[in-house]
């Protein structure tokens, strides 16, 4: 398997390229400017030349003074040409100082200067070379010709000779040209380049090696954040007895990203933590959930098993009659508790209800009919009657006023007066039992009073004991906590299926203070 890179590694890769790109550029910029600077230096010395040698030059100085031409004669014979000696121009052209050819006069020039004249088809040149003069042969003299005397500067390579810079111009019939040699130009310019070549070379590696350190160090919290990370790995976050790993504070106090990284990881841990937690409670009211609903299906079956083996015995008329009926209770007990399971279940599984204008008055006096019906030994009343609609589920809203009202009449005694009342924007407002969650319709919230209504159920028994009502809302909650019973109480479910309509239709329940009995709030959206 390959092994991966890592990012200090990339990173000081990354700095060197870059350091050494940058070198470059400014190594190349500055060898040409340093050459552009030297040729320019050439380019003026050469007009200087061109000017002077016009001045200078002087044809029939050659013919009229024999002693120079004999003179020139006698170098001829000691030197050799393309070694170094002047020779004689050759057929067809005359060398400078020859008797009838076109000479170079004034003083000398610099160690590498060229001179080339040609007149009336008659060339000659020459370079100066350790302070003599050597004359150019045919082939260096055929690369001169092809210059264009324009007056400008331009480079050719005289082949034995060497790189020139040379400018050639015409003065009344002769064209003139002269150089000199850029050889010392190129060598100063290979010499810098090579400089700084190795400069940038060590530089380069210099920065590479820095950076690689310094970028180490800037990401050694990082190193914390993963043996957090490999920490959390090798536990079984099914056991959630110990706390999570989280970063300290010299990760999170270092370089903004790593703090951040380090700050989101210890967000996360949170996060997870209260994750396992809530699904620790979850499970936990699933496993009680489960007990009860298994309880209170078993109490039934096991009453209906009973009466059912009773009937099939060889029992009187009015016994078979009795355990029947008993066998139907049973049987329209558990149907009921199953329908409230199930509506439990739609309403876990966040299934939307409808949201439709309800006018809430004719199902509060429906529900008060019925209670009056089922139970005629309670006091049934209408409270105060705001006209006002909700936006909600109407089937939805009767069954909270069925629950709420099978709930006073099954937990007070006879003669209890229960009144229901419906309350505006403006209704005066009892105070919430404290303590309450606001959003989650639990024990003592209170919605706010703009574009709301709420259903007040109130009543003067004996009131909710103390000790459950922060969990009235909860599933299987009950006044008598005892499992047995003779089968005429509630299953517990009633006050649970009216927090969960309530909350599905964007409003709350909640139980508030009062002197006596028991007053709940259900706060619905007005329409």
């Amino acid at each position: 398997m390959t092994r991966r890179v890592s990012l200090a590694g990339r990173l000081s890769r990354a700095l060197t390229a870059c350091v050494a790109l940058a070198l470059a550029v400014m190594a190349l910029s500055s060898t040409l400017v340093m050459r552009s600077w030297m040729l320019a230096g050439v380019d003026s010395e050469l007009h200087r030349l061109s000017q002077r040698a016009d001045e200078h030059l002087d044809i029939d100085d050659a013919d009229s003074e024999e002693d120079e031409s004999e003179a020139s004669d006698a170098q001829s014979g000691e030197h050799g040409g393309a070694d170094g000696a002047i020779l004689p121009a050759g057929p067809g052209r005359r060398g400078p100082g020859d008797p009838g050819g076109p000479g170079f006069g004034g003083s000398g020039v610099a160690d590498g200067t060229l001179q080339y004249v040609s007149e009336d088809g008659e060339a000659a040149g020459a370079i100066v070379t350790n302070f003599a003069l050597r004359y150019l042969d045919d082939e260096a003299l055929e690369v001169l010709e092809s210059v264009p005397a324009d007056g400008l500067p331009h480079t050719v390579h005289l082949p034995g000779w060497g790189t020139f810079r040379v400018v050639s111009q015409v003065f009344d019939t002769r064209t003139i040209l002269v150089g000199r040699q850029t050889d010392s130009v190129d060598n100063v310019v290979w010499m810098l380049v090579a400089v700084e070549l190795v400069l940038s070379l060590c530089v380069a590696l210099g920065a590479g090696l820095i950076g690689r350190a310094w970028v180490r160090r800037e990401l050694r919290p990082l190193s914390v954040v993963r043996e957090a990370a490999a920490d959390i790995a090798r536990r079984d976050l099914a056991d959630d007895a110990q706390a999570l790993t989280r970063v300290g504070d010299a990760a999170v106090s270092g370089p903004v990203e790593v703090a951040e990284v380090a700050g989101a990881f210890n967000a996360m841990i949170d996060a997870v933590e209260d994750g396992m937690e809530r699904r620790a409670r979850s499970e936990a009211k699933l496993r009680q959930f489960v007990a009860d609903a298994s309880h209170e299906l078993r109490t039934p079956l096991a009453s209906v098993q009973g009466y059912a083996q009773l009937a099939c015995r060889d029992i009187d008329e009015a016994s078979r009659s009795q355990a029947l009926e008993r066998i139907s209770s049973e049987g329209a007990r558990m149907a009921t508790l199953v329908e409230e399971l199930l509506t439990l279940a739609r309403l876990d599984g966040d299934r939307s209800l409808a949201r439709d204008r309800v006018e809430v008055i004719p199902l509060v006096l429906d529900a008060l009919s019925d209670a009056h019906v089922l139970c005629p030994d309670h006091t049934w009343e209408l409270g105060s009657a705001a006209g006002k609609p909700v936006m909600g589920d109407e089937a939805a809203v009767r069954q909270i006023l069925t629950n709420l009202l099978t709930n006073a009449r099954v937990h007070t005694p006879a003669g209890t007066r229960v009144v229901v009342s419906v309350l505006g924007e403006d209704s005066p407002r009892l105070r919430s039992s404290p303590g309450g969650d606001e959003t989650s319709g639990a024990p003592g919230t209170r919605a706010p009073a703009s574009s709301t209504i709420t259903i007040r159920v109130a009543d003067d028994g004996p009131g909710i004991p103390e000790a459950i009502r922060e969990r009235v809302f909860d599933r299987f909650v009950r006044g008598d906590s005892s499992r047995t019973r003779d089968g005429h109480g509630s299953s517990g479910l009633g006050m649970s299926i009216v927090d969960s309509l309530a909350r599905a239709m964007g409003g709350r329940v909640c139980l508030v203070d009062s002197e006596s009995g028991t007053v709940i709030d259900v706060t619905l959206p007005s329409a």
